[in-house]
């Protein structure tokens, strides 16, 4: 199994030129615990100091872009903290969720890495996560979260240490296992050395970006200073609820139930591609803010049958928009409407959406597609 970072991070999480406000920081019981979370030694915050570039103009704008994402991520730290305490994985690690996607569950690199944790989609499936034509759980804050904690629990299990675990979502084991083979050493200032070059750089810059917002992000007056103190002390609440809909239903419906837009409940539910729940016969978990459950318990209605609302059809060769809309007993241009075609050319293996629906909901669905 292999983890790969995004390209954003690539181009912007270099450790080298984060802002850590290390200057104000010494070797001191603080900044020894946070270092210990990882396995590492505090001594090793010389070698953060020494790797960072703490007067430039640009460090310092990135050192505050990176405070905005964390407050921006108030809907899932908490609740991501509270996961990984209870899992006994160190909360520092919310900074590997950070460095791979900045807390967005609809980030996706390039190389078809997806959600929070970046998991490529072999990594997913292994780690009992769905993706199919309906859904990718990758983005679903929490499942993928347990994907995660999973995963470094099996990393941590091999490498015996945090930071190698960290080193080995990075660049994957087998990478990490060489890099140790050839460095006849596990220690962490033998494996970064810039000499031997035993780990990818980006490697190398990963797990000191890590320690670095570890140490930075769990600085009291740095956050002080900034009247951001109140970011310290997230995860002693709830933020997010959790509901079980049935199979097929549309999230219009759910959004309604909860006194929401329906773009508002598609930022916390993004797993879901499209507006509606995976056609099935049972039941999803949408989630939806913590303080809109009472109204939702009290005014959503589920006495639909969801389940043949929609359909998702592959077309084949031969096949017309015609021929399509007389096999589901719908017409031409609901099918039209629902997955917004401009015309009526069709390509082979094109996925179409077809509202098999009661007419008393076709409204509903043509008016959601098009807003």
């Amino acid at each position: 199994m292999k983890i790969k970072t995004t390209f954003l991070f690539a181009c912007l999480l270099c450790a080298h030129n984060l802002r850590a406000d290390f200057n104000s920081l010494i070797y001191d019981r603080f900044s020894e615990n946070v270092l210990n979370s990882f396995g590492v030694s505090g001594t090793f915050l010389a070698e953060l100091r020494a790797k960072n570039s703490l007067k430039s103009g640009s460090a310092e704008a990135r050192w505050d872009y990176f405070v905005q994402k964390f407050d921006s991520g108030y809907e899932f730290i908490p609740i991501l903290k509270s996961m990984m305490a209870q899992a006994g994985i160190p909360q520092e690690f919310l900074f590997l969720a950070m460095a791979e996607s900045e807390f967005s569950t609809r980030a996706y690199s390039p190389k078809k890495a997806s959600g929070i944790w970046q998991l490529m989609p072999v990594t997913a499936k292994q780690l009992g996560l769905k993706i199919n034509d309906y859904i990718d759980e990758r983005r679903d804050p929490i499942k993928s979260t347990q994907a995660a904690i999973k995963y470094l629990q099996f990393l941590y299990k091999i490498t015996g240490k945090w930071y190698l675990a960290a080193m080995a979502y990075n660049c994957g084991v087998g990478r990490l296992q060489k890099a140790i083979k050839q460095a006849k050493s596990t220690d962490i200032d033998v494996l970064l050395d810039e000499h031997k070059r035993y780990l990818p750089k980006e490697t190398r810059n990963y797990i000191r970006m890590i320690l670095s917002m570890s140490l930075a992000f769990n600085n009291i007056d740095r956050f002080k200073s900034d009247d951001r103190e109140y970011l310290l002390n997230r995860g002693a609440m709830n933020t997010l609820a959790s509901v079980n809909i049935k199979a097929g239903t549309m999230l219009a419906v759910i959004a309604e139930g909860a006194g929401m837009s329906l773009e508002d409940l598609k930022k916390y539910n993004r797993q879901f591609r499209y507006n509606f729940l995976p056609p099935g016969y049972g039941e999803y978990t949408v989630y939806i803010p913590y303080e809109k459950l009472a109204y939702f318990k009290q005014n959503f209605e589920e006495d639909r049958n969801p389940n043949e609302m929609f359909v998702l059809h592959k077309v084949k060769q031969g096949e017309t928009l015609t021929s399509i809309a007389k096999k589901y007993k719908v017409s031409v241009q609901e099918i039209k409407i629902t997955n917004k075609l401009k015309n009526s050319f069709l390509s082979i293996n094109q996925k179409l959406i077809v509202p098999v629906v009661r007419k008393d909901y076709r409204k509903l669905v043509q008016n959601e597609i098009k807003n």
